[in-house]
């Protein structure tokens, strides 16, 4: 533009850029949480001080994902109004602050007896839970309503705030109308399942796909997500993009998978795993089937792709990062002292036993293996396209969140594990490990997740999509959560989420 300011190409460029910006969100439009990471603690300090009618200070520490509250002189509000008055202790309005800060509540326990050694019998003081959550929220909410009697000029510098941090992204629009799909015999598609031709839904998503090397088909039933994961796959070999791709299904698709696959492709090399193929006496010279020939696609159900080991290496760097994890995490809580419920501490503890078993484990095999096992990242595979994705959804994941509903089991499932393997696999193989963004839901290079629905509402979808495709940890979880999810604690029972 310098150069040639009046030129027409520049011209245009320039004003497709002032387009393409979103439109600033409002202060009115946005919905505030206290404790979003995004907003300075002096603005915190400056809603405390004002609550508590008494000098507050705030520091959040991001390394360990903690906020400190101090103040100088308690008055009455800290130690009186805004105080739950406990069994064992008392949390003044401070310590519920610092709980309003991380949206968890105090667990408080009560005595009623004694055993036969003279201890206390303690059981959970619903009551008490009750009154701290019911304080919590007055503090929450009085947070917003605080913001909303600020001044125009305070709450326009934080919507910029807001709008330079998360409203800077634009989802891209796919064209792909000008695709021709060379090899693809649509007079046998049409004969075989009535397909004339490639629906302009489809050519924009391959043609998303092949740009981006990866994304998600959030396509409703019917509208030909088998079709799109078929002609991507023999796209990507036929222009280089992928050698040897990979459709995995549920067992009661997966022919259906692979019989429009042959219909759409006659002459196309493709090995279909059959439940014979993965018997135990064959399996193995199934699997060396798929490293020592130059497939255009395999196609196998989601429980044959979880009978494939995973490198031992592989597993072990990332089950030792998520000790690691586990172990900082361990850390973390321990500092807060009697902050924090016994049940989460021995949670993890369980898990950081279960950790180091696995490790072992697999540190035994990697010692202990011969030559004719042959794993996933032997076999070649550099792109996968899944089918029903939700299936894999249930990562382990840490959080110092309990009771809340949606958040599943911590320790996830071997399933989603196996995936998450070889995803990582294909990441190092390709050299690409950057998350691609696609409607709003974060997934990773080299892998194509189909699924007819959105992944269910609630914590622990969130968390997953979160931590995972960006691989992160206990803080990017919980500094997610605090932006865009609002748990709600129930002392009795926990209530569904809505987001």
């Amino acid at each position: 533009m310098t150069e040639n300011p009046h030129g027409e190409r520049e011209k245009e460029a320039l004003a497709a850029l002032r387009e393409a910006p979103p439109r600033p969100i409002s202060f009115d439009e946005l919905d505030f949480n206290l404790g979003e990471r995004w907003i300075p603690t002096g603005i915190y300090a400056a809603y405390a001080s004002y609550l508590f009618d008494t000098d507050v200070r705030i520091g959040f520490s991001e390394s360990m994902d903690e906020y400190s509250v101090k103040c100088g002189v308690k008055n009455a509000k800290i130690l009186d109004q805004y105080c739950v008055k406990g069994y064992y202790r008392n949390y003044d309005g401070i310590a519920l602050l610092k709980h309003a800060l991380v949206n968890t509540v105090p667990d408080m326990s009560k005595s009623i007896g004694k055993d036969e050694h003279g201890n206390d019998i303690k059981v959970r003081d619903s009551e008490g839970i009750q009154l701290a959550n019911a304080k919590i929220d007055e503090i929450r909410n009085g947070f917003v309503e605080w913001l909303a009697e600020q001044s125009p000029e305070f709450q326009k510098r934080l919507a910029d705030m807001y709008n330079r941090k998360f409203n800077c992204y634009v989802r891209p629009q796919y064209d792909g109308s000008h695709q021709t799909f060379p090899d693809l015999a649509l007079k046998a598609l049409e004969r075989r399942f009535g397909i004339k031709d490639v629906y302009q839904s489809q050519k924009d998503c391959i043609w998303m796909l092949k740009q981006n090397g990866g994304g998600i088909c959030d396509h409703e039933v019917g509208t030909g997500k088998t079709l799109i994961m078929c002609v991507a796959a023999h796209e990507m070999k036929r222009l280089g993009l992928a050698h040897k791709p990979m459709i995995i299904g549920l067992k009661a698709n997966v022919a259906e998978i692979a019989e429009c696959y042959r219909t759409a492709y006659p002459n196309a090399r493709i090995l279909y795993a059959t439940e014979k193929d993965f018997s135990p006496a064959n399996r193995v010279r199934f699997f060396n089937d798929i490293k020592n020939n130059d497939w255009d696609c395999v196609i196998m159900s989601h429980d044959q792709f979880g009978k494939i080991p995973q490198s031992p290496e592989l597993q072990q760097r990332i089950l030792q990062a998520e000790l690691d994890t586990v172990e900082e995490n361990l850390e973390v809580l321990r500092s807060q002292g009697k902050e924090v419920s016994k049940a989460m501490l021995r949670g993890l503890e369980k898990r950081k036993i279960n950790l180091s078993v696995k490790l072992e484990t697999i540190a035994h095999a990697i010692k202990s293996r011969t030559d004719d096992v042959v794993d996933f990242k032997q076999m070649g595979i550099d792109h996968i396209f899944v089918d029903e994705s939700h299936q894999f959804k249930n990562l382990m994941f840490n959080t110092r969140h309990d009771r809340v509903a949606g958040l599943g089991n911590q320790d996830g499932s071997q399933k989603a594990l196996n995936m998450l393997y070889a995803i990582r696999t294909i990441q190092e193989r390709t050299g690409r490990d950057v998350p691609l963004r696609y409607d709003h839901q974060q997934f990773a290079d080299g892998i194509v997740p189909a699924v007819q629905i959105p992944a269910p509402e609630g914590i622990g979808a969130a968390e997953h999509q979160f931590v995972r495709r960006m691989g992160g940890h206990l803080r990017q979880e919980n500094d997610g959560l605090r932006v865009f999810g609002n748990e709600q604690h129930r002392a009795e029972r926990a209530l569904p989420l809505l987001y």
